[in-house]
């Protein structure tokens, strides 16, 4: 099973639930995620983008199906692949912990594409 690309041969699986009540998920797994300051995730090969990044849950919002993010801080990423990799455990750990479908992340108010983005 694969899910969409992305970057660099990387792909994510997304899975669905029913509808789960929450107190306030969201901060926790995302200062969680944003706390961990070791690439790799165990010996599972799997791997941490933000580890060297300086980045700070401020706040989020769950509108409908889409839950939105605030965070401050700036990005230290390890080249171009990382790029897609950043954004998309910031946005599936917000959709999981959320029950959410789709993700939007601001950084320093800024939309996290415009963030990263290379231009």
């Amino acid at each position: 099973m694969s899910g969409p690309r992305i970057g660099c041969g990387d792909s994510l699986v997304a899975t669905t639930t029913g509808p789960v009540r929450f107190t306030d998920q969201v901060r926790p797994s995302v200062e969680t995620l944003l706390a961990n300051k070791k690439r790799d995730v165990g010996m599972s090969g799997l791997i941490n983008v933000l580890y060297q990044s300086n980045l700070t849950y401020l706040g989020g919002e769950l509108n409908g199906s889409t839950i939105s993010i605030w965070l401050s801080g700036n990005f230290m990423l390890g080249g171009v692949c990382d790029i897609p990799r950043a954004k998309a455990q910031l946005e599936y750990t917000a959709m999981a912990a959320s029950g959410a479908t789709s993700a939007q992340v601001y950084v320093n108010g800024r939309p996290i594409d415009e963030v990263l983005s290379l231009k």
